[in-house]
């Protein structure tokens, strides 16, 4: 089958492939451009598309169709990945724990969340990364106010963009209630959530311990949920603060102590965490923790409540476990150390302090 004649493009051997190639290329940024400037051009902006925050070297938006999603009806989702500087798609994204672009949503009265991503739907194709645009469906379960954060590695560094969603006709402000339980039961599992210091502190290292069980007996059938046993999700309860962090395996522990290493000087520790992301980047999937434990290290990085969602994979099967935490600023005399397992103050429920 011939290939069809670009516009403009006559005056070209179609036997060269690096000028179609750049002709393809240059028609694309031109499009994106323009995409770009309708929407951020005079005039109300298309409510399909939202702008995601913060400004930065690159440019990502959601288009949303419908342009006002209705709860329990499918949303379909779109996303776009641009130079902030160009316009250009950007090109070479890394894939970090088996996904291009991680996206995290979640009502802002954290009665709801999800992980979920393109590749969940379909496979990316060369045309996706040419353009860098992405795409799935999802049901927002009621109305509400939403946030969604998407996280992506390009250059061995990991970005976020974060965007606001409203969803049928939600109050003015969303209602959070506060539930610091560490305990909880959902269908046949049975979770806890172990944390040490007793009482986080803002600026500290936090270790949580998630221990699960089945139908009473003790889970020992973890598997790997995209490359880890454990994906967590934190929010400060005012939408602030977002953080991403999985389970903490003696590979990890190894990774963070290099990055927490005192005697480096600032250059030195920009490239620890480059070489970092390249090791996390390039490291094969390994099952360390099959049950009932998952170990979990988090640094807050500033005081107040946290909403904190875990992703694991007993038996194979995708399960969310939610948590509240508080937060404290430090102050003179607080303990900030993390209690060896087994000791008698380690762990303790805060809930019951």
């Amino acid at each position: 089958m011939q290939p069809k004649k670009q516009l403009g493009s006559s005056c070209f051997r179609r036997s060269d492939p690096a000028v179609q190639f750049s002709v393809r290329r240059a028609l694309k940024i031109l499009a994106t451009v323009i995409l770009a400037s309708a929407h951020t051009g005079c005039g109300s902006p298309d409510p399909a598309f939202i702008e995601g925050r913060p400004p930065g070297p690159y440019r990502m938006t959601f288009e949303t169709q419908p342009s006002k999603p209705v709860a329990k009806q499918e949303t379909l989702l779109t996303e776009r990945l641009t130079l902030q500087s160009t316009g250009a798609p950007v090109q070479d994204l890394q894939v970090l724990h088996e996904r291009v672009i991680h996206n995290f949503i979640v009502n802002l009265d954290f009665s709801s969340f999800a992980h979920i991503h393109h590749e969940d739907f379909a496979a990316i194709n060369e045309a996706d990364l040419d353009d860098a645009t992405f795409h799935f469906p999802y049901y927002f379960p009621r109305a509400g106010h939403y946030r969604i954060v998407s996280e992506f590695t390009h250059r061995n560094r990991s970005w976020t963009k974060h965007f606001d969603v409203e969803v049928g006709d939600p109050p003015d402000e969303p209602t959070v209630a506060i539930d610091l339980v560490r305990e909880l039961t959902r269908g046949e599992y049975h979770a806890s959530l172990s944390v040490s210091p007793v009482i986080p502190v803002a600026g500290f290292e936090t270790e949580l311990v998630l221990e699960l069980a089945r139908n009473d007996k003790p889970v020992t059938d973890l598997e790997l949920i995209l490359g880890s046993e454990a994906h967590v999700a934190l929010w400060r309860t005012d939408g602030q603060q977002f953080g991403h962090t999985h389970s903490y395996t003696p590979h990890m522990a190894a990774m963070m102590a290099r990055m927490h290493d005192r005697t480096l000087d600032p250059q030195a520790r920009a490239k620890a965490m480059t070489d970092m992301m390249i090791e996390m980047s390039n490291m094969p999937a390994e099952l360390v923790f099959k049950g009932p434990y998952i170990p979990l290290r988090y640094v807050f990085a500033e005081p107040g409540t946290y909403a904190v969602f875990i992703q694991c994979a007993p038996g194979g099967a995708a399960e969310v476990f939610n948590f509240m935490l508080d937060v404290a600023a430090y102050r003179d005399g607080m303990s900030t150390d993390i209690e060896p397992w087994g000791s008698p103050n380690a762990h303790h429920d805060q809930a019951h302090q």
